[in-house]
């Protein structure tokens, strides 16, 4: 896996330190400041790290490091990751401005802190973009508050798609209107897997499974997988166990919950 290391601007392979084993840190949060919807989405890009290097063979170790802050905040910031999909970090650290960064031995570092405050220097850097939702803007604060989305509103994975449908350092203006469009293709997806998966298997789509990992080989750039589902949508003279079977593995990694709807009766 490669990444544009934001202390340096250059292309860096992102190599462990022990063979076999990634350690990931996600550094999230600011002292004094809530958690806000950038700090999940640099939730959600480890997440998808981890699932796409361990795809690949590779164990992954993923640490979360939140400022020293009420209990209450770092389990409501889990509590809304995990409705996003991702998988409890192995670690829950509590970082010390100014005195801890050291501590922390990691072979890449992904964060939604500023690039001045990078966290771990032996680390690569990958510094994920901000999110704003322009409804309930905050002029006193950088950071976008959780409480900015209802994750009740909408399914919460439509949040993990439009994260995912931007590149990992873009910044993204979240709306109502985004969030509702992705539910809706979520909503199809699913569908079509369901009804997909009634149809005898076939092997995957070779060249959109692979054209997916390579995207995100690159700067995590998800957009490539994201693309090839709204173009296994459209491929309807593929057949239809190769198309459940490619929805399926790049759902591996994706993590959109696309075969939710098998089995279920529909409506």
């Amino acid at each position: 896996m490669r990444i544009t290391d934001a202390r340096t601007g250059q292309r860096t392979e992102v190599h462990p330190h022990r063979a076999g084993l990634l350690h990931v840190t996600v550094d999230v949060g600011e002292q004094g400041h809530p958690f806000g919807l950038g700090d999940l989405r640099a939730l959600v890009a480890g997440d998808v790290l981890a699932r796409t290097c361990e795809a690949q063979g590779l164990q992954v170790i993923v640490e979360l490091v939140v400022p020293d802050t009420p209990g209450e905040e770092a389990r409501a910031l889990l509590k809304a990751a995990d409705r996003l999909g991702v998988h409890p970090p192995a670690q829950l650290s509590t970082r010390h401005d100014g005195d801890g960064d050291d501590r922390m031995a990691a072979d890449l570092s992904i964060t939604s802190r500023s690039p001045s405050r990078p966290g771990p220097p032996s680390a690569s850097l990958l510094v994920t973009g901000p999110v704003t939702a322009p409804r309930q803007a905050r002029p006193d604060s950088g950071a976008e508050p959780l409480a900015s989305i209802t994750l009740d509103e909408h399914d919460p994975l439509a949040l993990r798609l439009t994260f995912l449908e931007h590149a990992v350092t873009a910044p993204i203006r979240l709306t109502d209107d985004d969030l509702a469009n992705a539910a809706a293709r979520l909503a199809r997806w699913r569908a079509l897997v369901a009804y997909l998966a009634c149809e005898p298997s076939r092997p995957p789509e070779a060249d959109m499974v692979q054209g997916g990992f390579d995207g995100l080989n690159e700067d995590l750039d998800a957009r490539v997988a994201v693309q090839a589902l709204h173009a296994l949508e459209a491929r309807a003279a593929l057949p239809d166990g190769a198309r459940f079977e490619t929805f399926v593995r790049l759902d591996q990694i994706l993590a959109l919950e696309l075969g939710r709807d098998i089995g279920r009766p529909p409506g």
